[in-house]
């Protein structure tokens, strides 16, 4: 992408309440069809390189990082950090931006947050596209950092993920744990439990992709709001999904890996047993793992977002 279709249209820190502020940016085309981009985690936030996803001359891309994650200030803040803070943020940027109607395009925990968020706001989204989505059920989180699922395929490396918990400890203890890890006063301790944390993630995320280890810091931000949401259940998001799909009004495409460890396809199949929109279409795709890193899921996202675009 050439260097001038990078440049943002606009950047901002804005002040959404309780000490929080989030990093907005808009790239493309200022008179562009709006496409919120929401970025997984929860806390990883969003990056320069997200816009290959994009047709800048055909879309105006926001850009948001959630609370306390990427630029967003203060970094890893915990504190009024929910669901619903979330939801409310996006619409605050949404009026910041005098934006009356916007897509939706999110991957992961993204997904699952523009999926409630349409709920939600159904009148302000024009249609979403969604992959890997995560089902953040009881079934859902054990199936991520349980003895079960993904444990089950990768054996060596979870234990490596569990190696400082006691032997068959609970999740709530294993949770624990890592919150007691990723806060010690020993900066080695600290880096040794967000390196472990992310190496499952990325295990699960592209088997084959060794782990960056560089920023280190940003690392442990991330782990530690990912903690924090799986240990608090998500702050009802499963509940809130199961209650308000059937009321999104928008066209919503989901497109799964079959080999989406973190987000398995048989968790999202059994989740809309039942529950099925007419709006909603989703499409497995074969040999497709869980990160856009794969070349076969970030091509499927970009002709999905493409294919948007002419609705």
């Amino acid at each position: 992408m050439p260097d001038h279709q990078r440049k943002a249209i606009r950047r901002i820190w804005l002040s959404v309440g309780q000490g929080h502020q989030v990093y907005v940016a808009q790239y493309g085309n200022p008179e562009g069809i709006p496409i919120l981009y929401l970025h997984g985690g929860p806390g990883a936030g969003c990056a320069v390189e997200d816009l290959a996803l994009f047709d800048l001359s055909v879309y105006q891309v926001i850009l948001l990082d959630q609370r306390g994650a990427g630029r967003s200030r203060p970094r890893g803040e915990l504190q009024h950090n929910t669901l619903q803070h979330l939801l409310s943020d996006i619409e605050a940027v949404r009026n910041w931006l005098n934006i009356s109607r916007w897509m939706l395009a999110g991957g992961s925990f993204g997904a699952t947050l523009a999926l409630i968020y349409a709920a939600y706001y159904p009148s302000r989204v024009i249609a979403q596209v969604l992959w890997g989505l995560f089902i953040p059920s009881p079934q859902g989180i054990a199936a991520l950092y349980g003895t079960t699922g993904a444990a089950s395929v990768f054996k060596q490396e979870y234990q490596q993920f569990v190696a400082r918990s006691k032997p068959q400890a609970s999740l709530a203890e294993l949770f624990t744990d890592y919150r007691t890890g990723l806060t010690h006063q020993s900066v080695d301790v600290r880096r040794d439990f967000t390196m472990r944390w992310q190496s499952w993630e990325m295990t699960l995320a592209y088997p084959s992709q060794m782990l960056d280890r560089g920023n280190v810091l940003f690392s442990q931000s991330l782990a530690s709001i990912e903690l924090y949401y799986v240990a608090n259940n998500y702050f009802g998001a499963f509940e809130k999904l199961s209650q308000k799909l059937p009321l999104f009004q928008c066209k919503t495409h989901i497109l799964q890996g079959e080999f989406d460890w973190v987000c398995p396809a048989d968790e999202l199949h059994r989740f809309l047993q039942g529950r099925q929109n007419q709006l909603l279409t989703m499409t497995e795709i074969k040999g497709g793992y869980h990160a856009l890193a794969d070349a076969k899921m970030a091509k499927a996202v970009i002709n999905a977002i493409r294919e948007m675009a002419k609705q």
